[in-house]
């Protein structure tokens, strides 16, 4: 069973924190209407693209709860699409003042433990890893658009049992909070005072892609860590912030994994710094931070009159260029010049 997934975490008041991406409080209701156009925007492209693979959107909501986003109801469009809505409660929740920002972003280990008792309490999958019948799960976050069949990823899920994101960062490079230097100091501590001999890489959660068996290992080291790290915020010491550096340091315990450069990239389309590169336009997944609120929020506003070409998604997206009209509202909504004409 191949599985491509998102998830939308709806925070409380005494939860909200900080997205720097979107602003505003996670707790209040524009905020959060920001994130369900992206998860109606990546079903409408997946489902389109790759028909034949399970879809599931988890969320804390129930499915009688989805809201409507600007007159889209979205119980209606996930069912009409086949998106299976899994409800979760959130149990990775970071104490307040532990980091400040995307104090939510943990739910991926209630996700992985999820896929993990269902697959087995279903006995979909053979026990050995590799095996033909193994489940193979993709989580993405919900601004990422996929544009192409992802059958040759879940290939290659399956021969190598895990893959990742390296985002090759320069060692003394903060990454929320902490280098590639600091994390091999924290690596070693976890590791009972083995040195990695390197400073580790630092992999993006924007996409998680395994294997079942993978999963199970993920979900025996994952505890321990959070353990330690909690101990960690309460002494006051340096400790690994998001979920990104926990996922990185499983993928450095179980080592072996295969790279994801070739199928999906960070793609900052912003006009105050941009990334793009013409070869862009090939990758079958681009995960756009940066169009949350632009190109994304653009074609949620057409799902329901048309079915978007690929030349179409790269020109309203920026990937590799912006129509000309698009390109001029894009860049008016980043400037103050968009608030005055606004007004």
């Amino acid at each position: 069973m191949d599985i491509i997934s998102t998830w939308i975490y709806l925070d409380s008041p005494e939860e909200s924190s900080e997205y720097p991406q979107v602003g505003k409080g996670s707790h209040l209701p524009e905020f959060q209407k920001v994130y369900w156009r992206c998860v109606a925007v990546f079903f409408a492209m997946s489902t389109q693209t790759n028909p034949g693979k399970r879809h599931i959107l988890f969320s804390n909501v129930e499915t009688e709860q989805l809201p409507t986003v600007d007159g889209l109801d979205l119980n209606r469009f996930l069912k009409d699409r086949n998106v299976e809505v899994i409800t979760l409660p959130l149990t990775w929740q970071t104490p307040v003042g532990y980091f400040g920002k995307w104090r939510n972003q943990f739910y991926i280990f209630d996700i992985l433990t999820f896929f993990e008792n269902q697959s087995t309490n279903a006995q979909r999958d053979l026990e050995s890893p590799g095996g033909l019948t193994e489940s193979a799960l993709v989580v993405l976050d919900s601004d990422c658009i996929i544009n192409r069949s992802l059958e040759g990823l879940f290939a290659e899920i399956r021969q190598h049992g895990l893959m990742a994101l390296p985002m090759h960062f320069a060692d003394d490079y903060n990454i929320n909070g902490v280098t590639r230097v600091d994390m091999r100091q924290i690596f070693a501590t976890l590791d009972g005072g083995k040195d990695p001999g390197h400073n580790p890489e630092y992999c993006g959660g924007e996409i998680f892609a395994a294997t079942l068996s993978t999963v199970r290992k993920i979900n025996q080291i994952a505890p321990g860590i959070w353990q330690d790290m909690l101990e960690r915020h309460q002494k006051g010491l340096q400790k690994l912030n998001e979920e990104a550096h926990f996922l990185s340091y499983c993928y450095h315990k179980i080592g072996g994994w295969s790279t994801l450069e070739k199928y999906i990239k960070r793609i900052w389309t912003s006009p105050k710094y941009t990334n793009v590169q013409a070869a862009d336009f090939e990758l079958p997944i681009w995960h756009l931070p940066a169009e949350k609120t632009g190109g994304i929020a653009l074609i949620f506003k057409t799902l329901n009159k048309k079915t978007w070409s690929l030349k179409e998604l790269g020109g309203v997206l920026g990937i590799p260029k912006r129509t000309q009209y698009l390109n001029l509202k894009h860049y008016l909504k980043h400037t103050s010049l968009y608030k005055w004409l606004s007004r």
